[in-house]
């Protein structure tokens, strides 16, 4: 009896955060296969669900190494869902486990597959997928703009206090070491400042110049190759906010709701 108590609570509570599903991303692999059992994918819908809804992948940060997955997943997930989005927070292999890239793209590419194979169960308009990162998971969504393959390219992406290069002197040092693994030859693919395309999704871009993790010198270079290259971007740097709010910036620093600016900006000019 205790244990099914336990059990309506639980659902009682999930579906009042609006967390209606998860997967493992690699079903049936040994725990022991490159960690990828604790690849998954948690999705929150509105709770007045309806169809063709534009979608989100949030990717958290955490140096490549760990993953905040409340302030920079649940959180985000739950705030978005508010606002009509279908959230799905991805949860990437991690340094920790021994991850390399590029374990985490294939990660984030079997997570858009899960989101596009199920798009209408979920209600999901395929043509309206992004994703959402936050530091070293803003890394990742910058990867996944970049993207050959249009399966795997988002529609749009928000870059919120990102690392950016793995370049010296403005690389953020344990991403690198937890990415690379020593590889160094693969600093020029993964410096994202050196990959911007023509053809980059529009994109949200909000860094701080007091975060004292990642230097926003990064984001400053990716601004300028936004620039060049007439990239459809919204561009936010602030002098105060510091690094890690996720959703919650304190209301003295002007990151302060970037959230309802980013929406805003999708919806007048991206979904238009």
């Amino acid at each position: 009896m205790l244990c099914l108590f336990a059990l309506v609570v639980c659902t009682a509570e999930s579906r009042a955060q609006n967390l209606v599903e998860e997967a493992k991303l690699w079903p049936g692999k040994a725990a022991h296969s490159e960690g990828r059992y604790r690849s998954m994918v948690f999705v929150y819908e509105p709770v007045a669900a309806t169809t063709y809804m534009p979608a989100v992948l949030i990717l958290p940060g955490g140096s490549y190494t760990y993953l905040a997955v409340n302030s920079e997943g649940r959180d985000v997930a739950k705030w978005f869902a508010s606002r009509g989005y279908v959230a799905v927070v991805v949860r990437y292999r991690m340094g920790f486990f021994g991850a390399r890239y590029p374990q985490q793209i294939e990660d984030y590419r079997k997570a858009m597959d899960y989101v596009k194979d199920n798009a209408v169960r979920l209600g999901i308009d395929t043509s309206r997928i992004g994703v959402v990162g936050f530091s070293a998971g803003g890394h990742l969504a910058g990867c996944a703009a970049i993207e050959s393959s249009k399966r795997y390219r988002p529609a749009f992406a928000a870059m919120i206090y990102p690392v950016v290069t793995m370049r010296e002197p403005n690389c953020h040092h344990a991403s690198k070491k937890h990415l690379l693994r020593g590889d160094l030859s693969m600093e020029g693919e993964l410096s994202l400042e050196e990959r911007v395309c023509d053809d980059f999704p529009p994109v949200f871009l909000l860094c701080c110049e007091d975060d004292h993790i990642v230097s926003p010198e990064g984001s400053r270079l990716l601004a300028s190759e936004f620039e060049k290259k007439g990239v459809n971007c919204k561009v936010e740097f602030h002098q105060r906010g510091g690094h890690g709010f996720g959703v919650r910036a304190s209301s003295r620093s002007g990151a302060f709701n970037w959230q309802e600016r980013f929406v805003e900006w999708l919806e007048n000019t991206v979904f238009e």
